[in-house]
Order: structure tokens, then C-alpha cells, then sequence
């Protein structure tokens, strides 16, 4: 039979238990920075094709829901 212990296990990464720092963890700053967002132009094209395509795919619909009736967008054609 084995001995029972408690353990808990620990990931080591093959370098041994970790200690723990006694210290807190510094505060916030007083100001925070305000949030930036960057983006490459490459981002940005990608972006604008995605808006275009979508766009387009809501026109195409409503145009194939205006013909079932046989009626254009402003009334008999």
C-alpha cells in the first residue's frame, strides 16, 4: 500500500517551486493613459472590403425582394 500525503502539484518547467514575493504589486497610475488604436493600411483595406461586401450583399437582397412582386422601390415600374 502507498502512503497517503497531500501534495499539490506544481508546474516547475524542470527549474523548481517558485517563491513567492512578499511584495505587493505596484498601484495604477494616478492618470491613466488614454486607450490609442492603430492600424496598418493593410488592416484598414481589409476592413473597408468587408464593410463593402456587406453592403453590397444587404442591396442584392433587398433588390431580389422587390422583384418577387413585381414592384420597384417606389412603387409600379
Amino acid at each position: 500500500m502507498s502512503q497517503e500525503t497531500d501534495r499539490i502539484t506544481v508546474p516547475t518547467n524542470g527549474k523548481g517551486p517558485h517563491a513567492v514575493d512578499p511584495t505587493p504589486p505596484p498601484d495604477e497610475p494616478a492618470e491613466p493613459t488614454p486607450p490609442t488604436a492603430t492600424f496598418s493600411p493593410t488592416q484598414l483595406a481589409v476592413g473597408f472590403g468587408i464593410l463593402a461586401s456587406l453592403v453590397l450583399l444587404v442591396v442584392r437582397q433587398a433588390r431580389r425582394r422587390g422583384r418577387s412582386d413585381g414592384r420597384g422601390p417606389f412603387g409600379r415600374r
